[in-house]
């Protein structure tokens, strides 16, 4: 038996209302199932499961999205590509996939019933190349420090002409932020593009601004129609759709269900507080009081073109009702630049692609200069040490060395000394204060100003985001301010 995992976690994940474990009122469309060879007369009951849908980025061995791992085993009924029967040896690192499944009441573990995967385009790349984007059957693909590149050493090995295959979600203009760049054997292969519809008339429309030519005939299921802002999956003979997959209606089983928990994770845009905004192709707007809760980060954080997953469990006229926001661009620092032109930091390697947002006071990095003060907004690259910046901000002055902030996933930590590392750098509280996060609700803010111990105590290892406030020196920053997010 193995698992599939998301690193980057999903970007949906779909679970039935209700606290796993809890039976359902009359009516609901709560679904729940018992290990098999466990019972209710005189003995013990096995693991509830929990109806799921997730659709995420895969590490090879498992999906992990929201914290759950699927497995698969005996029990997947099928796993699938572009509607072709796979084995399981052809799911791979930084694959877009879709699953079905159940969750056990751990909430952390459960097993996969079926496995779809999705790529966002398949062809040759087009001349020319930029210095981290291709561009394929019209599509922007963007190349970064988080994207798993297969079957070539590197981007700069791959040629024009080069037929690939690219897994990816995309930002408000339509670019893939890939995921997964997978070289493909030469020859012909199927072109393919997949995303949302746009522009769309009786025989035209566009995806990602390529123009596609169509007719009724070859759009499946037969006799199925979509219109703009949906999603399809659409193989080419050049500019015209020889086949048109509308996905909500080929693959019903991976839709939600209204009163499910629904998760959606993609790149934000047309933000608004009190609005309606995307997340991905997904229209989500926030719930109001006290119900919403920010995750990595607050509120005056989401900003344009970062990555986010919302969550919630109304769905109203196409409408997600958030009811939680996650910052999954979950690295944060404020500091001095170590280098001119670069916004390397804290003596971090931080990489900066051609679509970074920067500050309106700064040009571009080449623009930095040595002890600079720098708000920086990113991620962890795949080798683990390297950080890519989605946001750098220029501050009109430096960073005073005892108001030096770093955020990210702890690691190294230790309950009984009062410290941890984030990003390799040692932390230590001594007796620094335990900020609430001012958009947790008040039942998790009770949590974070308690002692010290019960602060620990609440750290998962590798997966707790804490941003920590103090003075760096030698590599290590004594906090004054911690603060869970």
């Amino acid at each position: 038996m193995n698992t599939i995992k998301n690193v980057i976690t999903g970007i949906a994940l779909i679970a039935m209302a209700g606290i796993v474990g809890c039976q359902g009122s009359s009516g609901s469309n709560t679904s729940t199932t018992t290990t098999p060879g466990t019972g209710t007369g005189g003995g013990t009951t096995g693991p509830t499961l929990s109806s799921a849908v997730a659709i995420g980025t895969m590490a090879k061995g498992s999906v992990k999205v929201n914290g759950v791992e699927f497995t698969v085993s005996a029990n997947t009924t099928s796993i699938t590509a572009d509607d072709n029967p796979k084995p399981e040896s052809f799911l791979d690192d930084g694959m877009q996939v879709k699953v079905k499944g159940t969750i056990n009441d751990d909430k952390i573990t459960g097993k996969a019933e079926k496995v779809e995967v999705v790529n966002e385009v398949r062809g040759a790349i087009a001349t020319p190349k930029g210095t981290d984007t291709i561009k394929v059957n019209g599509q922007t693909v963007l190349i970064d420090g988080g994207t798993v590149l297969a079957n070539t050493t590197g981007f700069a090995a791959l040629g024009t002409s080069d037929n690939v295959e690219v897994h990816g979600v995309r930002d408000a203009a339509g670019v893939i932020h890939a995921t997964r760049v997978e070289k493909l054997a030469a020859g012909p292969v199927e072109n393919e593009v997949r995303g949302a519809v746009g522009g769309k008339t009786a025989t035209t429309f566009t995806i990602g601004g390529l123009p596609i030519t169509f007719n009724a005939n070859v759009i499946v299921p037969a006799g199925a129609t979509f219109a703009d802002g949906d999603v399809v999956e659409v193989h080419l003979d050049s500019a015209t759709a020889i086949r048109i997959v509308v996905e909500h209606l080929e693959h019903p089983e991976f839709e939600h269900v209204e009163g499910q928990e629904i998760s959606f994770e993609g790149i934000l845009s047309g933000f608004s507080a009190t609005g309606t905004f995307k997340v991905g192709a997904q229209p989500v707007t926030l719930t109001t009081g006290t119900n919403l809760r920010i995750d990595g980060g607050v509120l005056a954080d989401l900003v344009d073109g970062m990555k986010v997953e919302a969550e919630g469990h109304t769905v109203t006229a196409g409408v997600l009702i958030a009811e939680k926001i996650t910052i999954k661009d979950s690295i944060r620092i404020e500091a001095n630049a170590t280098t001119a032109g670069k916004a390397d930091v804290l003596n971090k390697t931080v990489n900066t692609t051609s679509l970074v947002k920067l500050s309106s006071n700064l040009t571009s990095t080449a623009a930095i200069t040595a002890g600079d003060g720098l708000r920086i907004r990113g991620f962890v690259n795949r080798d683990g040490s390297t950080i890519t910046a989605t946001r750098v901000d220029k501050q009109s002055n430096p960073v005073q060395t005892d108001k030096t902030i770093i955020q990210g996933p702890v690691t190294s930590i230790n309950s009984t000394t009062h410290t941890f590392s984030i990003l390799g750098i040692a932390v230590t509280t001594g007796s620094a204060v335990a900020r609430p996060n001012d958009d947790h609700s008040a039942v998790d803010n009770n949590v974070l100003t308690t002692t010290p111990d019960a602060f620990f105590a609440a750290l998962i290892e590798g997966r707790s985001i804490v941003k920590a406030k103090g003075t760096i020196s030698g590599g290590s920053l004594a906090a004054t301010e911690i603060e869970l997010e």
